[in-house]
């Protein structure tokens, strides 16, 4: 149960479909000469959702992949799900790493792609602006929906190149991206942005990126705070050294209870001055929105027993969870394993410009799927949140707020597909409907200020900082496959951090 969505048989790929769109590089917008009629009020770069992406989602993003994989290194063992056997487990693991390093080396822009997401975010919030610009569509299949498709692989140089092509095809090489992004008029005013990235992480099957899940979870059951240290710290020396420019995880504590299930509490941090002499923009950006945000996101199942909580401020985040016999439970009580339909309650904090704006109680549907070929995760949200926004928007008409609930709701899923003879996918899609009005607008100018800092340098160091910390997770795990051939084999073993 630690993979969700909505369960189904392996399907054949649809690339026809929707897919997401990264946001742009500031550096992309002081180039491109837009229409005066475009930017002329810096109210309308953005809609709520991208304002929210880009403080929070460019800074989590970073931060919950340096502690998570700093904590999924807890047990050299971890990695051993990936496959059947020894050898398959380090090449699906090696594939996996390869992929996401790859994603992150040297991104280029194709001029029309960079042309084209300048075009999109200025418009996001106002999407009839670019409805019918032909320089961001490839594709106009109904009087009533806009899609634009885009490629993304290593190019003969050896840099990432994204680039928007008339149609797409599977991902044919780990870290090949295929992403669409799809803009559908609703009714007058209102728009849904329908959104999907698939990324190929190699030969690994969803089961066995299930199995992983679990074992990273269950890695605790047994073992002390110094052990479980010791472990990856001794297995994985080079990640560990090449996440820890910036985060670390500060405390984990392992309690068994007589009920026998074990507590699980890591507390990971971000340390701008552990950044700061490799990765200087990066850790500036990150320290100005990291530092003052607040989050709390809250996992229940339907009668409310906590599950699973996970909590940040002061540039720090902690996790929750308890296990039992392998398997994720409650956190108090006699141990239940989790069902598989869930409630998941959010609340966010930011503080852009002079504004802390942000929402609480954001009641959510969490469904999980853990069978067959796509697995997944996925948020519907169906009901408003609370809104904390400054004052002076109280005389703004807020009706356009709770649009994006309403009907089916916003969806947000995350999930692994595996198709007989191709690449396995990691799969990203998210749906937004927007309702043009005053209040959107508002927020977007916020997005805007956070969207000016983010400039080229920035990014190219976030880029650096992913694809060095998982080629050093690749180099590790190369160096563990041997060790577990050999113990297999009776051969000695390359030791666990010798060049």
């Amino acid at each position: 149960m630690f993979f969700g969505g909505v369960s189904r048989a392996a399907e054949p790929i649809d690339y026809s479909s929707v897919s997401n769109l990264d946001q742009p590089r500031a550096h992309c917008i002081q180039r491109l000469a837009t229409p005066a009629s475009d930017t002329a009020n810096p109210l309308s770069n953005h809609h709520l959702h991208i304002s929210l992406r880009t403080a929070l989602n460019k800074g989590c993003r970073i931060a919950c992949a340096a502690v998570l994989v700093a904590w999924a290194l807890a047990c050299s063992d971890t990695l051993r799900g990936a496959g059947p056997s020894p050898a398959l487990a380090e090449t699906h693991a090696d594939q996996l790493f390869e992929a996401v390093s790859t994603r992150f080396n040297q991104v280029e822009l194709a001029p029309k792609y960079d042309a084209a997401r300048v075009r999109l975010a200025q418009s996001a919030l106002v999407p009839s602006r670019i409805f019918d610009d032909t320089v961001v569509w490839e594709a106009r299949p109904s009087a009533a929906l806009r899609l634009l498709y885009v490629n993304g692989t290593t190019a003969a140089n050896g840099h990432y190149r994204l680039e928007p092509r008339p149609t797409l095809t599977p991902p044919a090489r780990p870290g090949d991206t295929r992403h669409t992004i799809a803009l559908e008029l609703l009714s007058p005013s209102v728009y849904r942005w329908d959104t999907n990235v698939e990324l190929g992480i190699g030969a690994i099957s969803a089961e066995e990126v299930s199995v992983l899940l679990s074992t990273l979870f269950r890695a605790a059951e047994g073992r002390t705070e110094k052990e479980l240290r010791d472990d990856y710290r001794a297995a994985f020396p080079r990640a560990t050294i090449a996440f820890g420019h910036g985060f670390s995880i500060d405390s984990l504590r392992v309690t068994p209870s007589a009920a026998g299930a074990t507590s699980v509490v890591v507390s990971g941090g971000f340390h701008p001055e552990l950044m700061r002499p490799t990765y200087p923009a990066l850790a500036s950006y990150l320290d100005k929105y990291l530092g003052p945000a607040k989050y709390h996101f809250a996992l229940a199942d339907r009668s409310g027993m906590p599950l699973f909580d996970v909590a940040g401020r002061d540039r720090s985040m902690t996790i929750r969870y308890r296990v039992s016999k392998g398997q994720l439970v409650n956190l108090a009580g006699a141990p239940r394993p989790w069902p598989d339909s869930l409630v998941l309650t959010s609340d966010v904090s930011l503080k852009v410009k002079v504004f802390t704006v942000g929402f609480h109680q954001l009641v959510t549907g969490f469904v999980i799927s853990n069978t067959g070929h796509d697995r997944s995760w996925t948020v519907i949200a169906q009901k408003e949140p609370g809104w904390d926004l400054p004052l002076l928007t109280e005389r703004l008409l807020r009706a356009p707020l709770r649009r994006p609930f309403e009907g089916a709701g916003s969806m947000f899923r995350i999930g692994v597909r595996d198709s007989a003879g191709m690449q396995s996918v990691f799969v990203r899609r998210t749906r937004l409907d927007v309702q043009e009005s005053a209040i959107m607008r508002f927020v977007g100018s916020l997005a805007s200020h956070a969207v000016g800092d983010l400039n080229e340098k920035v990014e190219m160091e976030e880029d650096r900082f992913l694809h060095d910390g998982f080629a050093a997770l690749q180099a590790d795990t190369r160096v563990l496959g041997g060790r577990w051939r050999a113990e297999g084999e009776g051969a000695p073993a390359e030791k666990p951090g010798q060049k």
